[in-house]
Formats: C-alpha cells, sequence, structure tokens
C-alpha cells in the first residue's frame, strides 16, 4: 500500500521516542512503532519509488524491512560519547542503481519531529570520486555551470551545500572563478521543511518535484561518474 504523506502518530511517536530514548520503553512500544511509524513510512517509500520514476528511471528505493530505503532507528553507540540507543528520526533513501545506497548520487528525506529535511545528490563521496568530479567540471565548465546554476534548482534548492576544503587543490589556482567548486567535499543541496510538512496529503509529489528540479545536478553528477543516465 502506497501513501503521499505520513499521519500525525508518526510524529508523535518520534518525539516520544525522543523523551523516552531507552531500551525498556522502545521494548515497550514495539507494537506502536511497527504501526504509527514504520508501516506508514513503507508506505510513502512504495509512492515515492513509483513517482520519482518518471523523471529518474535509474534511482531506485525499496520498503523492504531489511537493505531498502528505511534507515535504522538504533543508534551505533561503540565509538560516541552519545549513548542513546535510538535515533528520534527516520530517513528514507533513493539511489541509482548502478552503485551502493551511499556511495553513488540520490535523494534523502529525513523526519523528526521539528523538522523535514530533503536532500539531494552526492555526500561524502570517496577522495578518488571527488578528484574525477573535479576534472569533469573543469573539463567542461559550461555544463557544470549551467547544471549547478539552474534555475529551478537554485530556487528550489538554494544552491550547493557541504563540506569544502579549506584551500583550493592543485593543479588548481585560488583565483580560479570555479575554485569554491573545486574546493568541494559534497556535492549536495538541501531543503528544511516544518515537520508538519510531511502530514499533508500528497507531499511525495511535493517531495519529488523538488528532487525532480535537481535533475540538471544529478545529471552531472552521474555522467562525471560513468553512471548510466
Amino acid at each position: 500500500m502506497t501513501a503521499t504523506c505520513l499521519p500525525q502518530e508518526s510524529l508523535r511517536f518520534l518525539a516520544d521516542l525522543e523523551k523516552h530514548n531507552n531500551r525498556a520503553w522502545f521494548d515497550a512500544n514495539r507494537g506502536r512503532c511497527e504501526q504509527q511509524l514504520i508501516a506508514p513510512v513503507r508506505g510513502m517509500v512504495a509512492r515515492i519509488c513509483d513517482e520519482i520514476s518518471t523523471t529518474f528511471p535509474r534511482i531506485v528505493g525499496s520498503p523492504a524491512p531489511s537493505g531498502g530505503s528505511i534507515t535504522r532507528l538504533h543508534r551505533d553507540v561503540r565509538f560516541s560519547t552519545d549513548k542513546k540507543p535510538f535515533h528520534s528520526h527516520i530517513g528514507m533513501h533513493f539511489w541509482h542503481e548502478d552503485g551502493r545506497k551511499m556511495e553513488v548520487p540520490g535523494f534523502f528525506l529525513r523526519v523528526d519531529p521539528k523538522e523535514i529535511l530533503l536532500g539531494t545528490g552526492l555526500r561524502q563521496p570517496d577522495p578518488a570520486v571527488v578528484q574525477r568530479l573535479r576534472m569533469a567540471i573543469d573539463r567542461d565548465r559550461t555544463a557544470w555551470r549551467a547544471a549547478s546554476c539552474d534555475k529551478s534548482f537554485v530556487r528550489i534548492w538554494g544552491g550547493l551545500d557541504g563540506e569544502s576544503l579549506k584551500r583550493v587543490p592543485a593543479p588548481w589556482s585560488a583565483d580560479d572563478p570555479l575554485a569554491d567548486d573545486f574546493r568541494r567535499k559534497d556535492f549536495t543541496a538541501f531543503v528544511r521543511l516544518p515537520a508538519a510538512a510531511v502530514t499533508k496529503p500528497g507531499f511525495s509529489t511535493v517531495a519529488v518535484r523538488s528532487w525532480n528540479a535537481s535533475k540538471p545536478l544529478m545529471s552531472f553528477l552521474c555522467t562525471a561518474m560513468g553512471l548510466r543516465g
């Protein structure tokens, strides 16, 4: 079953999980978690997969309980000073079918009790991939400007965001017109919305329309990485 939005109960469960972030409370509320959060999120993932395929036939996702689009609520606390056992947000990934989920361009949706975060592009690629993207930018500067400065993309996403190097890497110079782009470690953009937006009927279409506006960026990244269009 697909769904264009999440019920209010999904946000309430996440808010309660944020307040009662311990295993005893979670164990006592497993049934509520499945009914009010996981099942609706699976429905939304299925709906988004259907809607997104028109513009991005190579972007995939899955509502499967394991190995699919939905992030785990359980946190890995082995190397963290924060020992809370659960995330108080849930995420949904959609990625290019020619690679592994976090290693190829794609889309991201995170829901927490206060905010919705939409993401597009490629986050923290391996150094070899970053260098390949920089070379592609240098090789076709006109295409890169058209992709990263596309009017619809900038209007909805506000332009590229993410981490960058402090200095421009060789062989490019600090006075190069694209110096800021050569410093990039992330090729991402984000949109933040109030949490209540995800409960409005048709939210899945709102998210997909936002991702559609990033098509020039996604096309450039995929071509530069040798992924099928």
